[in-house]
């Protein structure tokens, strides 16, 4: 095993998960079969078919250690949110840490912000588990709980959250945020989609949009892309040991996700488009695309990929893939079910809590930085949106 490898089996034993759970980068041939059939006995596998189903509720057992990650990102962090009033989202998984993030990080209030309820979503379980949390912590009294961003928020909001159900952040929320005021995102620049906020209206405004460098070495981007990638394939039930797969990519993921699958025992051809993928008996393509308009596999793409290697499976890292014309074409796709339209193809919640902890402390330091109108390197933590990245891409 490689030295790369067994430090992002370290990564993934860190994160609070059991090991079976994200350690495929150790495994041996068969052992992603072998776990797919497991999800299929016990009934796993569909819970993860479906975005939204898939992401766990944080029982009270899990706390304390959401808690002694909480307390150990805002050192890395080096978190100071100070004076804030921040907007951030009530969830029922990970994520139902952002709010205990800011608070611990010196934010002044937190607003969090819960979504309407459906079959996969309970917004008083989120707000009770959001605010259960934060009590863990002794900061719940700076914590209000929101079924929206109404007027009176808005103008008292310094940074908001750009994730669901916040999500997606319209004019007439930007035009009433403060002079003194942030968005922060997730995503890095080049990541950002026209659906996530009117960047248009934040230029207009002067409201700076801060994005986040996945790949820097605090938020860990190099080792949970190529890991959440591997996840995909172990439940697809598709070994990855000797696989010969084609991964179309055209942006940056493509060096750490064909870094991960090669030292997981995969040959990889890396193709900037569909359209030049070649015929091969690839045992899977995967599609890693910025979503655009129409979707990136659309029926076009995918009769040349039958063409290519008849009935291969597709899994779809990121970017959209029309489903039914797939079926047409006798190619599988992993998930069976979309998404949703620009999601991942697998919630980075699967790795457990520290890639999403991770993540969401990155993005909360990145728009620190830039509210506080700070140089920023190019390969440093913070990246500022200018609205070119933003622009739809052609398929």
């Amino acid at each position: 095993m490689s030295d790369k490898a067994l430090r992002v089996l370290r990564f993934l034993q860190n994160s609070g998960e059991p090991l079976h759970r994200g350690g495929i980068y150790a495994a041996k041939a068969g052992t992603a079969g072998a776990k797919a059939d497991e999800y299929r006995r016990d009934g796993r596998e569909r819970v993860m078919w479906h975005a939204s189903s898939s992401q766990r509720s944080i029982s009270q057992t899990d706390m304390p250690l959401m808690l002694s990650l909480i307390h150990r990102m805002i050192e890395s962090f080096d978190l100071n949110l100070a004076g804030l009033n921040l907007v951030v989202p009530a969830a029922s998984g990970y994520m139902a840490a952002a709010a205990t993030i800011a608070l611990l990080g010196g934010a002044q209030s937190v607003t969090a912000v819960t979504r309407p309820s459906n079959r996969y979503y309970s917004a008083q379980e989120a707000a009770d588990i959001t605010h259960s949390l934060a009590a863990l912590a002794r900061v719940d009294g700076r914590l209000s709980m929101r079924e929206r961003i109404d007027h009176q928020t808005c103008t008292n909001t310094n940074l908001l959250f750009n994730s669901e159900p916040i999500r997606p952040i319209t004019r007439s929320i930007i035009e009433r945020l403060p002079r003194h005021a942030v968005i922060a995102t997730m995503r890095e620049a080049w990541m950002v989609l026209p659906d996530d906020l009117d960047i248009k209206a934040a230029r207009e405004h002067q409201v700076p949009v801060a994005a986040v460098n996945q790949s820097h070495a605090l938020v860990g981007g190099a080792d949970f892309q190529p890991a959440l990638l591997l996840r995909m394939f172990e439940a697809a039930g598709i070994s990855v040991d000797r696989a010969v797969i084609a991964l179309i990519c055209d942006n940056p993921l493509a060096y750490h996700l064909q870094r991960g699958l090669r030292e997981a025992g995969a040959q990889v051809v890396v193709f900037q488009s569909p359209d030049v993928v070649f015929t091969h008996p690839w045992d899977a393509i995967v599609l890693a695309q910025r979503p655009a308009d129409k979707a990136r596999l659309d029926i076009g793409a995918l009769g040349k990929l039958a063409k290519a290697s008849a009935g291969v499976a597709i899994i779809q890292y990121w970017g959209d893939i029309d489903r039914k014309a797939a079926r047409y074409f006798g190619l599988k796709v992993w998930p069976p079910r979309s998404p949703g339209k620009g999601q991942m193809g697998m919630p980075l919640e699967m790795l457990g809590p520290e890639p999403m902890l991770r993540l969401t402390a990155g993005a909360f330091k990145a728009a620190e930085l830039v509210l506080a109108g700070q140089p920023l390197d190019p390969e440093g933590l913070a990246q500022r949106l200018n609205g070119d990245e933003a622009a739809p891409e052609g398929p």
